[in-house]
């Protein structure tokens, strides 16, 4: 169904429900993973970043293998059910692992689940707005409120489920989600009529090649996860194979095309700076704050995860302003402005990091830190993260070839795998044993170390810079 000029699209409330459940249970493991592993099987840090950074990483390569599988075999439709499948069963059977063996291979399915369903929501939700269609941003803005929504169920409610009944209750909890978001999904498509980019036509060879690179997914990333040694060729493979890709589809388009796409290669630059340091929240942020601040608020259990479920609180507070209309602007006018946000996404993490280094800096002594001297750092990331990731999204499916919408909605998704691979290693210049430090150590260490990250940050921050310069030039040539 086509929306109107001032109307979003009824389909919306589907791709946003899905989402929502999807993003619920995929951040039950995200926000417990690293306190899951450090308390319950009492892993040091730096193998404790190391994981969670490659499991973070193969989340979010993923989805451009599960792109290409909905292009080219099943369809975005089908493709997005076998992943609402997959995550269920992945997410039920984490709750009954009790080996670092069985934690590894159940780990390793959720990225296939996560692959199979992420670029296929966002592309579909792109194909029920008409290409010039002002509310495009707009919507997809709002779609990922409904992101943002899931991620606070999934970072503040598994916590205290956690408190009253365990580890293995809350992961169950993420596989109900899953059965919601199953459920939701397959009832929108038949009421809305929702169509793929390009109608499935059934073989028995599409299923049987789509069965194959599901499985042969699901074996490379147990061995990424397994092999520690393995992840560093295998995600510098996937930044060579993801240029080759960029570099060979741009050759072979018009050079109107050439440009957009190489503008979208410049964005996901930009993207993997900014997700190196989002994706502390997960590793070094958590068990810093579960180390030094205290974990009460008010009087009340304030937990790590709880700061994520503020981060989103955040989004949906600033998300209702940045949802609001917006005016129609051509295919060039949006590469720019989406150029312009990431710049200032990059900003907002920089003040962010800074409150958090200046804080540290300050402090001295043996009393834990206030809850509320962190919050603003969070609140800060939360405008950053609606600055780039929504945006990026939206211009991915208005800069992208029509017939390669998911495809590079996934290499839009190797950037932020690439970004939480590359987090895994920021995270390890924090690592410590806190068994042998005391709490004036622990402070001193951290003061240290995060003023560290930011000095990177800000090299980063001047280098997105000189890229936005680049994407100004490269559009305004068509303008």
């Amino acid at each position: 169904m086509t929306p109107t000029a001032s109307k979003h699209p009824p389909s919306l409330r589907v791709f946003f429900a899905t989402e929502m459940w999807e993003r619920y249970g995929f951040y039950v493991v995200q926000s417990l993973l690293a306190l899951y592993m450090a308390l319950h099987f009492k892993w040091q840090d730096q193998h404790i970043y190391a994981l969670v950074g490659s499991f973070t990483a193969m989340t979010y390569l993923s989805p451009i293998i599960g792109g290409w599988i909905a292009d080219n075999l099943l369809g975005q439709k089908n493709t997005i059910i076998v992943g609402t499948i997959t995550l269920f069963f992945s997410y039920l059977s984490l709750a009954f692992v009790s080996s670092d063996h069985a934690l590894m291979l159940v780990l390793a399915s959720i990225p296939v689940g996560t692959g199979l369903l992420k670029p296929n929501i966002s592309s579909l939700l792109g194909n029920a707005y008409p290409p010039d269609s002002p509310q495009r941003e707009s919507g997809f803005t709002i779609f990922y409120m409904g992101i943002t929504t899931g991620i606070i169920l999934g970072t503040t409610l598994p916590s205290q489920i956690n408190i009253w009944f365990g580890w293995s209750v809350s992961f169950a909890s993420a596989a109900f989600g899953m059965v919601i978001a199953f459920s939701v999904f397959v009832l929108g498509i038949r009421r809305y009529k929702i169509a793929d980019y390009h109608p499935f036509e059934y073989k028995h060879g599409k299923l049987l090649n789509a069965a194959l690179l599901i499985v042969g997914l699901w074996g490379a990333s147990f061995c990424v996860l397994y092999f520690p040694w393995l992840a560093n060729l295998a995600f510098t493979g996937i930044i060579l194979l993801s240029l080759a890709y960029l570099i060979t589809t741009a050759s072979r388009e018009s050079p109107k095309q050439s440009r957009q796409t190489i503008v979208i290669g410049l964005l996901c630059i930009i993207s993997v700076m900014f997700w190196a340091f989002y994706f502390q929240m997960f590793m070094s942020l958590t068990l810093f704050l579960s180390r030094v601040v205290e974990p009460t608020l008010f009087g009340f259990p304030f937990p790590p995860p709880y700061y994520i479920g503020v981060q989103s609180v955040g989004m949906l507070i600033f998300g209702f302003f940045l949802s609001r209309k917006h005016s129609h602007l051509s295919c060039e006018q949006s590469g720019i402005n989406t150029g312009n946000k990431f710049m200032m996404a990059m900003l907002f993490m920089v003040m962010a990091y800074t409150l958090i280094t200046f804080v540290c800096r300050e402090s001295y002594g043996t009393a834990l830190l206030s809850p509320l001297l962190f919050i603003p750092a969070y609140l800060m990331i939360s405008i950053a993260e609606l600055l780039l990731s929504p945006v990026g999204l939206s211009a991915i499916t208005i800069l992208a070839s029509r017939r390669k919408v998911s495809t590079m909605m996934g290499i839009f998704f190797v950037s932020l795998g690439i970004g939480g691979f590359l987090s895994g290693k920021l995270a390890s210049l924090t690592a410590i044993n806190p068994d042998n430090m005391s709490m004036p150590e622990l402070k001193i260490h951290y003061a240290q170390t995060f003023t560290q990250l930011l000095c990177v940050l800000v090299i980063a921050t001047i280098v997105s810079w000189v890229l936005n310069w680049v994407i100004k030039w490269m559009l305004q040539r068509s303008l």
